[in-house]
């Protein structure tokens, strides 16, 4: 992809906490605090100079198909997307507004080619899809772009690979590096801490007070894990930052935290594009058991 028009500052780059459906319509302080966190990021997106050309958005919920074999990333080039009502919940009897929820974006199937011409090009397996917008993507977007501030910078939706060799997404994202020269705003969504299996488990303890110690260990790993992502991500330079994240796949904590692992390679991407970066988490530090909702950006 050529470079004539390079900015005189490349956009940053954002990881986000993307959370679930309940963060549009929850009121516990958690989920308040989520929304004020994301809202301040729209804020800050929408205010960048010069504009971005257009995002692009790496999400927890869209891992390269199995179907066209490993080391192949996918490039969403539909045109007029519906979002995708696909929550882990059953909503139906609680809440059956939330599958009535629209969100107003901009597809960008003619820059989505490009992406997938400049991967090509670049030595990686690439395919052309047609999909919707998960919620990994919508959710948090409806926070940060709400109807008096909307959106108006086109999204791309990539896939990140599918399966557990982290290495190859932080690879990826330096691929993606070069882009932001062109404007592109790279944006990885997932979680840093994603355990349904941990909030199962004190769900499942047999008394009260078994939940209550097995929610307060639950809370110290998740409280570990995402202290330890601060540490390694905050490193500047990439070589040494990509170091310290790779090694917290050999922590106990992390299994815990993530028992798969999609809403963690978003931010191996978001780290591999961002380069020599000052980085810095965002907002009110937050986590409940099993889950954490840190907010970073590299720039």
């Amino acid at each position: 992809m050529p470079h004539s028009n390079t900015l005189a500052q490349r956009p940053p780059v954002y990881y986000i906490g993307h959370a679930g459906v309940p963060l549009l319509f929850g009121e516990d302080e958690t989920i308040v605090i989520a929304r004020e966190n994301l809202r301040a990021i729209g804020e800050e997106i929408l205010s960048l100079e010069p504009r971005p050309k257009a995002i692009i958005a790496f999400s927890g919920h869209f891992e390269a198909g199995e179907i066209h074999g490993p080391g192949t990333i996918e490039v969403n080039v539909k045109e007029q997307t519906h979002i995708q009502h696909d929550f882990v919940g059953d909503f139906h009897d609680t809440h059956p507004h939330v599958y009535k929820y629209e969100w107003d974006h901009q597809d960008a199937p003619k820059l989505g080619s490009e992406i997938w011409r400049y991967l090509k090009e670049n030595g990686l397996k690439a395919k052309r899809v047609e999909r919707g917008v998960d919620h990994g993507v919508w959710v948090p977007f409806k926070v940060m772009f709400p109807p008096e501030r909307p959106l108006d910078i086109p999204l791309i939706q990539v896939s990140t690979f599918h399966g557990y060799d982290l290495e190859s997404q932080i690879k990826l994202g330096e691929v993606f590096e070069s882009l932001r020269e062109e404007g592109y705003l790279i944006l990885g969504s997932g979680m840093a801490v994603h355990s349904f299996s941990s909030i199962e488990e004190i769900k499942n303890a047999p008394t009260k007070d078994e939940r209550v110690l097995v929610k307060k260990k639950v809370l110290q790993e998740t409280r570990n894990f995402d202290n330890f992502i601060r540490e390694a991500v905050v490193e500047n330079d990439p070589a040494a930052r990509k170091k310290a994240l790779l090694a917290l796949e050999s922590r106990y904590e992390f299994k815990r935290s993530h028992p798969t692992v999609e809403h963690f390679t978003p931010l191996l991407v978001a780290a591999g594009a961002a380069g020599e970066a000052r980085v810095e988490p965002l907002g009110v530090d937050i986590i409940s058991p099993g889950m954490s909702f840190l907010n970073v950006r590299f720039s």
